[in-house]
């Protein structure tokens, strides 16, 4: 899990970021605000931030996001009281670092319009006695945090992907400091087209037509829809339109490149490719068997070598035991023969019978 720290200025801005209805947003948990609208939430913040007017940036705003895995097989409730957990138990680490935030206004929301589940943490920087909560190395105290609630509840460890997961969570600097919900649409409309941009980025070089181009951006969650007109030979394309988060672009508005003449000559770029990089990777193909041919053959010539020096060996053994039995048998002949040629002792006549008197 990751927790992203960011300071701001605005909590109406915030406010109705994180409680927009298409984010699927739903309030967690919260204390010292009102949850029914954001309005009212940013009401209830911004009277208590009153008592510290010189403070600017009283915003003090937290992304936590979760790998996909940590809800696989779980129900949108299980999801929800999962994040509730999770950001009560995150509140709790950074209070025992600094008491403050154990005595200060907060919100927890959870935003359902993702893959894998995040909320947002709204914290008043402003606590309930007035003073300030101190931002210092509050980036490295969050990532500590992180860690051991990871460690706690057996959660997937996900520093590197969590990074990307809450770049995509995370609002804007335009979103959150959007005052009205003229300027919350307008933000969250360039916000879509700058990941459509990126997208379109990574995408649009490696496809070679339009359907290449929408199977490999669906990935991303852009919807692309040429337009075309019939024409005697056939339909032509004549402008494209993309959609992401229910905001429409044309081509054009994303960036000149993506138009659809454009884009068309970017396919054509990449069908004259086609061939060299398939050339490329035949050679690198045969190039790949050639050694793996020879590879095998040095490990053949290798396995034989291994077998005959077995076999030597053996040989050796068997060699040195016959002529150790060959050396006990002649050994055990010498000294039979040696026991046959020993001298015998005379036999002295037995005197007993006569008393040993001579007759």
């Amino acid at each position: 899990m990751i927790g992203k720290v960011k300071i701001g200025k605005s909590f109406a801005g915030i406010c109705r970021y994180v409680l927009q209805e298409d984010k699927q947003a739903q309030v967690l948990d919260a204390e010292g605000v009102r949850t029914d609208s954001a309005a009212y939430m940013a009401q209830d913040f911004e009277f208590q931030q009153s008592q510290r007017p010189g403070l600017g940036n009283a915003v003090l705003h937290v992304a936590l996001a979760l790998p996909a895995e940590d809800a696989a097989g779980r129900s949108r409730e299980e999801v929800a009281e999962l994040l509730r957990q999770v950001g009560r138990a995150y509140l709790e680490k950074m209070a025992q670092e600094n008491g403050q935030w154990a005595n200060t206004q907060w919100s927890l929301t959870g935003h359902f319009d993702k893959g894998h589940p995040h909320a947002h943490l709204v914290v008043n920087r402003v606590d309930n006695d007035g003073k300030t909560i101190p931002d210092n190395f509050i980036g490295q105290e969050s990532r500590r945090v992180c860690k051991e609630i990871e460690a706690e509840m057996g959660l997937t460890v996900a520093e590197q992907r969590g990074r990307a997961q809450v770049r995509e969570v995370e609002p804007t600097h335009r979103q959150a400091t959007a005052k009205t919900p003229s300027a919350q649409r307008d933000a969250d409309w360039q916000r879509a087209r700058h990941e459509v941009g990126n997208a379109l980025k990574h995408t649009a070089p490696y496809s070679g037509n339009w359907d290449a181009l929408q199977a490999k951006l669906t990935r991303h969650g852009v919807q692309v829809t040429p337009s075309t007109h019939q024409k005697k030979d056939g339909p032509q394309v004549y402008g494209v339109v993309f959609e992401k988060d229910g905001h429409r672009f044309k081509g054009s508005e994303v960036a000149k490149e993506y138009s659809a003449s454009k884009l068309q000559q970017t396919f054509a770029q990449y069908q004259a490719q086609v061939p060299v990089l398939a050339q490329g990777a035949n050679q690198a193909a045969e190039a790949y068997e050639a050694g793996r041919a020879k590879r095998q053959l040095e490990a053949a010539e290798q396995l034989n070598r291994q077998f005959q020096e077995q076999a030597r060996q053996a040989q050796a053994r068997d060699q040195a035991r016959r002529d150790q039995e060959q050396a006990q048998a002649r050994k055990a002949q010498e000294q039979a023969r040696q026991v046959t040629k020993a001298p015998q002792r005379p036999q002295l006549p037995d005197r007993s019978r006569d008393g040993g008197m001579e007759m």
